[in-house]
């Protein structure tokens, strides 16, 4: 029996054993089924980009390097790309079922909740779409989930071994994306005030964690500084330029002005009609894709043009850089009339290294799947979020177990997709896979723990 009690009033939540191997196994055969269709794991430029690193050289921070150390590991291994696909799923899945496993006082119900998660997995095509695609995202969300599960098995056993390994994990996360610091943020903070789940921590050991987190998030800052192994520094990333001339674009077309300084249009003449019809709120490169009658727009920041420009019409034309906001959020969400944008990649594209499908035919069947159900009322990713925010404040209300946990994870995963409202220079679903599968497991955890009854657990 857990020596603790069941949570509510001082007393920390009850929870339940860890059960390491048969996580383990679940999570196992899962990866199997996720992986073996798209067998080594589907690239596009930027995961193509971080497996030429892995062989060369970081030679970029653009896209985080610890990608391509991940993909160093599997090369290492001998398992190549497919090494790192099986090894994110896995974590993700893991970490998952451990949570759920946990935190919920019921056996059963925490694997019938973990059932409901997997099938989740597959019920959302831009959850399964993006876990199938070697996109940083996919990480990012998965070591959350791991970080997670090691806090609650930590606060199971008041282990200081197993709290660290679990910030590791949350650093680890902001190491992969660097927008990932919302989404783990809250979660450290509470660790910090309460590293075991109690209302009174021990000095020492909040001292410990609070040591330990800014050492981890240290070192997913230097990882974007320094390169390994020879410590040269990266080149400076660049910072929101490609978002903030997505939002120049945007705002013209909006405010039927012509705001775009001239190396945009290579110094060409530009209608707003012209503005408007290139304009795509899905993307900032389906926005300067060539279009006919229309100046082909190029990706620059003009010197610094851009950047100034964006800084006027923020507090100038507000209005319309909100409502252009609004609209690659929309598209973001899947809140959209249209179609979801980019649930999947659907391949691996031409490269020199000969990386190609294993299974063509079982791709095609689930890219067939992807696009075929994603687009469906019911299977659109806002949902996750409307259901995550529901179900945790109302656990809160009921002052259920681990509702302060759950409530703190869900407001991480919104204020992620918050921050790219305001970031993002494309609505491709892939960016929301990290708070989407955290709102699917706050979901689920805030539904097992309430359907539970009180009481203790083994």
């Amino acid at each position: 029996m857990n020596r603790r009690g069941a949570g509510g009033g001082g007393a920390a939540p009850a929870l339940n054993r860890p059960p390491w191997l048969a996580a383990a196994a679940a999570a196992g055969l899962a990866t199997l089924a996720i992986c073996w269709p798209v067998w080594p794991g589907y690239m596009s430029y930027d995961s193509l980009l971080a497996w030429d690193q892995a062989s060369y050289g970081v030679q970029t921070a653009l896209w985080p390097p610890l990608h391509t150390y991940l993909f160093q590991l599997s090369r290492a291994a001998g398992a190549g790309p497919g090494g790192l696909l099986a090894a994110q799923v896995f974590i993700l899945l893991y970490g998952a079922i451990l949570t759920l496993r946990i935190a919920i006082p019921s056996r059963a119900l925490g694997w019938v909740m973990a059932a409901f998660f997997l099938g989740g997995v597959a019920y959302f095509p831009t959850l399964l779409g993006a876990m199938v695609a070697h996109w940083r995202d996919v990480p990012t969300g998965g070591f959350t989930l791991l970080g997670i599960a090691l806090w609650l098995a930590a606060a199971r056993y008041r282990s200081p071994v197993l709290l660290a390994p679990a910030i590791l994990a949350f650093g680890v996360s902001v190491g992969l994306r660097y927008n990932a610091l919302v989404l783990v943020a809250p979660l450290m903070a509470l660790m910090a005030w309460r590293p075991y789940l109690e209302p009174r921590a021990n000095p020492r050991t909040r001292a410990m964690v609070i040591i330990l987190t800014l050492a981890s998030l240290g070192l997913g800052w230097a990882s974007v500084q320094w390169r390994l192994p020879d410590g040269a520094k990266l080149p400076n990333p660049g910072g929101l330029s490609g978002a903030q001339l997505f939002d120049v674009i945007g705002v013209s077309a909006c405010a039927g002005r012509n705001y775009l300084p001239a190396a945009v249009t290579g110094r060409r003449p530009i209608t707003v009609l012209q503005i408007r019809q290139a304009y795509d709120p899905r993307h900032l490169h389906s926005t300067l894709a060539a279009k006919p009658g229309v100046p082909r727009l190029v990706e620059t920041d003009a010197n610094g043009a851009v950047p100034r420009m964006w800084r006027r019409l923020v507090f100038s034309e507000t209005g319309c850089y909100l409502a252009h906001r609004n609209a690659v959020f929309v598209e973001q969400m899947g809140m959209a009339r249209g179609s979801v944008f980019y649930p999947v990649h659907s391949g691996i594209d031409a490269n020199p290294y000969g990386l190609r499908l294993s299974q063509p035919d079982a791709a095609l069947d689930l890219n067939r799947y992807v696009v075929k159900t994603v687009d469906e009322p019911w299977r659109r990713p806002y949902l996750m979020y409307v259901a995550a925010a529901l179900l945790t404040l109302t656990a809160a209300a009921f002052k259920r177990p681990l509702a302060l946990v759950l409530a703190v994870a869900t407001f991480g995963a919104l204020a992620y997709a918050g921050l790219l409202f305001f970031a993002a220079p494309a609505a491709d679903a892939r960016y929301i896979f990290p708070s989407s599968i955290v709102c699917l497991l706050t979901s689920l955890a805030a539904l097992g723990v309430m359907a539970s009854p009180k009481g203790r657990t083994r």
